[in-house]
């Protein structure tokens, strides 16, 4: 590296500064005499000679205390063993003999470096700065003391040390090293010293980040901590009632929301996040803060206020609702709903993580969301209604529930197989004894039905069938339009009992059981425990195998009335999310469907997913109907595999588009279950053809405006495909024959309309006993 450098001495003695690389005065060491157009030397070189000039002195400092006189070639007998060996100084002189002349020229020994660890090659302790490109040169040695030299200044390091491997040197007369630069030598030594200096920072950076970080993310677990368990106490104020202090506690979870949010949005965290790999899991937990904290600001903090208006007392305590304070919450969620929405959206939006806390943390954070979110939706929809549905005002709603039973398999879910009403007034409930369902006796006539539905439901493949349809509420639910079937059911009722119906909800055991697993299990007569573990096979399977015909249509009513009790009694000490989750899921499976006389009540089932209607309008999303109907008057759709597979979709330029489409059906039921099947679980019906098959109608229904067609059929069951309409929409039917074992795959393709313009298209399925994926 040709350049100017200096040193200052021990002594004080003024270092000689840097001087320009044009001509200057020949011999002059430097100073303003020194003049002479050219670049100066920078900052950062000049610091670098210095700091090895300093080096070369410490390593003679240590050689004479050690009593190393720097005898020619060899260090002293005195050097420990194993210690890095410092340059061999000229031999037979002292370094004093410097000051009287160049004493080491022409002398090839002396600029000869030492084996060892120094590195350090010719006279330590010198220094030479140059006068000009090419003229004298100075030497410096320890006193101070100049000599000169001469010779091209490009030729020389300024200190005798050899930079490199592939770096050629040599000696002058001089003393001096030369040696002659390689090209693009020069910019690879200072790329090398930028990075190691830049990569010495960052450790010693992240050396202290780390700790920083860990501090914070110590702070930020520990607040979290505290708001969790405040709000499990809020939410436990909000179902006991205790309104007055909601305030105070959702701004406490306010400002610990706040404090985490402005604590991982600090540079610390921010830099963290950039880390390979692991930053993800610093963006996870940034999102999910950020999440809450606006949540807890512009939600949770309103909603308390708002709800510490309310009327004081539990929301469900002893078969009462508190209308007051339910519409209270269902305002409150529906008002901010637009910031829980906006909060879910981010968080389902985190990606991959890799730590597995992070993991776990995250995973949890979306479901809790997700349920949320569907609470406030429900919310939003519900709340406009919710006082009249509940009888407010002094008014008494009357509700007829109806009991399906999945393994006798109905379009709707299952064959209704008893009844109750629910009375509500100004929030108090009152559930009336399940009974089993009626049949239009004399000299009450089967209710009319239409055309389309007689060929579809009827018995005897709809050829010479009998209307059951309109004659008995076991069969209301062969339609899959469901707000039909609940208005059958409610003329029935009202024809038969004399009841006035309001509306009509239709459960099936599933539901029970996801429900049962919220509130606690009930018990059959017999002490048999009915919880949400078992509560499907126990109404659908064990009741049918263990208890006498004479005694199961009974059994089934008490069970499911007790549950329905169960769940009545137990609201208001029940986890409320956990409620809303249960009722989401058997929502979102069609295992609860909801019809009211009153069109608002109506239309809000219908925004909440449970109206179980047909859709019948082009310009909404197309929705593929797939239902099933048992004809073998048995109980064996306990052992029904119905899966529906969309494999692919091709978007049509008019605005169509085409999907191609698998159901299976398969009967799961073994040799051994054959031969142990009681009789009132076997097929009835005079087409079977033993008593293990399975006789069904499978129908395709196509979206509004759509088609169904290129139907494929297979497997070792028998089916025979009809064409028919429903309502507008069109449908593909047939009648299966199933024995154990046996199976049916039909696929064909759906094109939706092109009023649909290409939105998702979903399947609308009946819900059955078992899920067998």
């Amino acid at each position: 590296m040709a350049g100017n450098h200096f040193k200052g001495s021990d002594s004080g003695r003024p270092a000689v500064p840097p001087r320009p690389n044009g001509a200057g005065k020949a011999g002059t060491p430097g100073g303003a005499g020194q003049g002479g157009s050219g670049k100066r030397v920078s900052p950062g070189e000049t610091a670098m000679f210095t700091a090895l000039y300093e080096q070369s002195q410490k390593a003679k400092k240590t050689g004479r205390a050690k009593g190393n006189v720097f005898a020619g070639g060899a260090t002293s007998a005195s050097q420990p063993s194993g210690a890095p060996s410092v340059p061999a100084n000229n031999a037979g002189a002292a370094n004093a003999a410097n000051g009287a002349g160049n004493v080491n020229a022409g002398k090839a020994d002396n600029n000869t470096p030492s084996a060892g660890g120094a590195g350090l090659t010719g006279n330590l302790g010198t220094i030479y700065t140059g006068a000009s490109e090419t003229g004298t040169f100075a030497r410096l040695d320890d006193s101070g003391t100049e000599f000169a030299g001469s010779g091209s200044k490009e030729d020389y390091y300024d200190f005798g040390l050899n930079y490199g491997s592939d770096a050629s040197s040599s000696s002058t007369s001089d003393g001096l090293v030369r040696h002659r630069h390689r090209k693009g030598e020069r910019k690879k030594r200072h790329t090398g010293a930028i990075i190691a200096a830049v990569v010495a920072v960052l450790l010693v950076a992240l050396g202290a980040s780390g700790f920083m970080l860990l501090n914070s993310a110590k702070t930020v677990k520990s607040e979290a901590k505290e708001a969790v368990e405040i709000v499990g106490g809020l939410k436990d104020k909000v179902t006991s009632g205790d309104f007055s202090t909601l305030p105070d506690d959702a701004k406490k979870i306010d400002e610990l929301c706040n404090s985490m949010k402005a604590e991982t949005s600090s540079p610390l965290w921010t830099a963290a996040s950039f880390i390979p790999v692991y930053g993800s899991d610093i963006n996870a937990a940034r999102t999910m803060i950020d999440a809450l904290s606006d949540v807890s600001s512009n939600a949770l903090v309103p909603m308390a206020d708002n709800l510490s208006q309310a009327t004081p007392g539990k929301l469900f305590q002893d078969g009462m609702i508190n209308v007051s304070a339910l519409q209270a919450v269902a305002d409150s969620l529906s008002s901010s709903s637009k910031v829980f929405k906006s909060a879910n959206e981010k968080v389902q939006g985190i990606g991959d993580t890799h730590i597995s806390q992070v993991t776990e943390l995250v995973d949890k954070a979306k479901d809790g969301f997700a349920t949320l979110n569907g609470a406030v939706d429900a919310a939003e929809k519900v709340a406009p209604v919710l006082p009249q549905m509940l009888g407010a005002n002094g008014q008494t709603r009357h509700y007829l529930v109806l009991a399906m039973s999945n393994v006798e398999i109905r379009a709707c879910g299952g064959f209704p197989g008893s009844r109750g009403v629910m009375s509500v007034t100004d929030g108090k409930l009152e559930l009336g004894d399940f009974v089993k369902v009626d049949m239009m006796k004399e000299p009450l006539s089967p209710l009319p039905i239409t055309d389309e539905e007689a060929n579809l439901f009827t018995t005897g493949w709809g050829l010479t069938g009998f209307n059951t349809l309109g004659y008995t509420m076991g069969d209301v639910t062969m339609t899959p339009d469901y707000p039909r079937a609940a208005q059958l059911a409610s003329d029935m009722q009202k024809a038969i009992v004399g009841d006035d119906i309001d509306g009509v909800f239709a459960v099936d055991p599933v539901f029970l059981q996801y429900m049962l697993g919220v509130v606690g299990g009930t018990q059959l007569p017999d002490g048999t425990v009915v919880d949400g573990s078992n509560a499907a096979k126990v109404l659908l399977h064990d009741i049918y195998w263990n208890y006498p015909v004479e005694e199961q249509d009974a059994i089934f009513a008490a069970v499911a009335g007790s549950a329905f009790n169960k769940i009545v009694d137990e609201l208001g000490s029940s986890d409320i999310t956990k409620i809303a989750a249960a009722i989401e899921k058997g929502a979102s499976e069609g295992r609860i469907l909801m019809y009211s006389r009153n069109d608002d009540e109506e239309k809000t089932a219908k925004a909440l997913g449970i109206s179980g209607a047909l859709q019948t309008d082009t310009s909404e999303a197309p929705i593929l109907g797939v239902y099933v109907n048992n004809y073998s008057y048995s109980k064996m759709d306990w052992f029904l595999d119905k899966r529906v597979t969309i494999d692919s979709s091709v978007e049509n330029a008019d605005g169509s588009t085409t999907y191609r489409v698998t159901t299976s059906l398969k009967n799961t039921m073994t040799p051994q279950e054959k031969a142990e099947m009681p009789g009132y679980f076997q097929g009835h019906n005079g087409i079977s053809q033993d008593i293990d098959d399975e006789v069904l109608r499978l129908y395709l229904y196509a979206p509004a405006g759509g088609s169904i067609s290129d139907i494929k059929t297979s497997g070792s069951g028998s089916i025979e495909m009809n064409e028919a309409t429903h309502d507008g929409l069109k449908v593909a039917w047939g009648g299966v024959h199933m024995l154990l074992g046996q199976d049916i795959k039909v696929e064909y393709t759906v094109t939706t309309s092109k009023d649909s313009g290409h939105k998702e298209l979903k399947v609308r399925t009946t819900p059955t006993a078992q899920t067998f994926e």
